[in-house]
């Protein structure tokens, strides 16, 4: 057995070796420097910015008029293939006219005989004007006599008014276009009783222009008149819809707004916006869904930064800027609305911070950053004093203005 002074020793010798083990282990980590993070920021800058965003939009047809027959009679003949184009004028359906025809010849008739009353009465009348010089008729018989010929002046003018009626009545027999556009099915076949009761014969959808109604968030409209208010928005001068159709084409036509609904649709929680463009091709149909780009409203003073630089968690949403000695230093942002080159800041950001937008996923609180600035294009920056102001009611029918601030054109 040993001694307790061996035991002691061996005690002694153990604490030795495990505070020069404790002591190794805290010496080992600060010997270990993490090389610098490689990441792209870019330089916060107040500019002013086009105001982007993608809206749902319907296409409708920018007239759709219901072709109608306006006389009783029956249907004859359809004169055009249904579904396709139709210029205006062109006729379409032919109603018996042989009815109207009758009518007409007899108010001719009406109106022959009452001429030929209107002759006599002149007649009647040049005499009373001789004899009266003479006194071989009393001033009674003078003045029935021209009394009836103003009755059958009258009557002239009735019977001419009879036969104007009677050839509008028969030209109604030939249903003409009213406009160019493309025909529907026709809704009463031929050898059918037509008239007031069963008058709706085909329906025609004009296609060049169309209508575009777009549908506005309420919170997105209201926002933008609170930014216009408050000096932070303009429009510049030219205010047009860009069309994204299919699977992101670009529409080569450009459309103009020239009505705004005046109030929020309570169903939806939207504002109607409707821009006319020009579709010669007809390559854009009735009723087609397709997505649009409003032009034209301008931010101002502005901090923009690109989407994929912005994060979220559960402190919110933040940004890491280069801070002192380029450690990583976590800013906490607020978000404003969407730009065309990504989301702007509404406040957390200072002109000239170093913000990271590349390589955040690897960024910490208090990394040391090796960063590398990117440049802006030029292009991309908009002088305040390039941004045409107005006080968003435009004197020209055009897509931007009116559709934000909520006012109908």
């Amino acid at each position: 057995m040993l001694s307790f002074s061996s035991r002691f020793i061996a005690v002694l010798l153990s604490s030795f070796m495990l505070f020069a083990l404790v002591a190794c282990s805290k010496e080992g980590p600060a010997q270990q420097v993490r090389p610098p993070i490689q990441v792209n920021v870019l330089r916060a800058v107040e500019h002013s910015v086009p105001i982007g965003g993608l809206y749902p939009g319907r296409t409708v047809g920018s007239k759709e008029v219901q072709v109608r027959a306006r006389v009783e009679g029956i249907l004859l003949r359809r004169a055009y293939t249904e579904g396709q184009a139709v210029a205006a004028g062109q006729l379409l359906f032919e109603i018996d006219a042989a009815p109207f025809e009758v009518a007409l010849n007899r108010v001719k008739a009406q109106l022959a005989q009452a001429n030929a009353s209107l002759s006599a009465a002149e007649r009647r009348w040049q005499r009373a004007q001789e004899l009266i010089k003479t006194n071989a008729i009393s001033r009674r018989e003078r003045d029935d006599t021209e009394s009836d010929l103003d009755f059958a002046k009258a009557a002239v003018k009735l019977a001419e008014a009879e036969v104007q009626a009677a050839k509008i009545n028969l030209d109604y027999t030939q249903v003409k276009a009213p406009i160019a556009g493309i025909t529907s099915r026709e809704a009463v076949s031929e050898g059918s009783l037509v008239g007031p009761e069963n008058s709706l014969l085909t329906t025609i959808t004009q296609l060049d222009p169309l209508w575009i109604n777009v549908s506005l968030p309420d919170k997105l409209v209201l926002g933008i008149r609170q930014m216009i208010d408050r000096g932070e928005a303009a429009f510049e001068g030219k205010r047009e819809v860009e069309v994204l159709v299919g699977q992101g084409e670009t529409y080569p036509y450009y459309g103009q707004v020239n009505f705004t609904e005046s109030a929020i649709d309570r169903r939806t929680g939207t504002v109607q916006l409707r821009a006319i463009i020009p579709n010669p091709d007809g390559t854009l149909l009735p009723g087609q869904f397709l997505r649009v780009k409003l032009h034209g409203l301008i931010s101002l003073n502005s901090i923009v930064l690109p989407a994929r630089a912005i994060l979220q968690g559960a402190q919110g949403t933040y940004v890491y800027k280069v801070g002192s000695d380029n450690q990583a230093e976590m800013l906490s942002v607020t978000l404003g609305m969407d730009a065309e080159d990504g989301v702007i800041i509404e406040s957390g950001i200072e002109a000239g911070d170093l913000i990271v937008v590349d390589g955040v996923s690897r960024v910490q609180p208090g990394a040391v950053l090796s960063p590398n600035e990117l440049e802006v294009p030029a292009a991309d920056l908009i002088p305040s004093e390039a941004v045409v102001m107005d006080s968003g009611k435009p004197d020209s029918p055009r897509a931007g203005a009116s559709a934000v601030a909520g006012e109908a054109e």
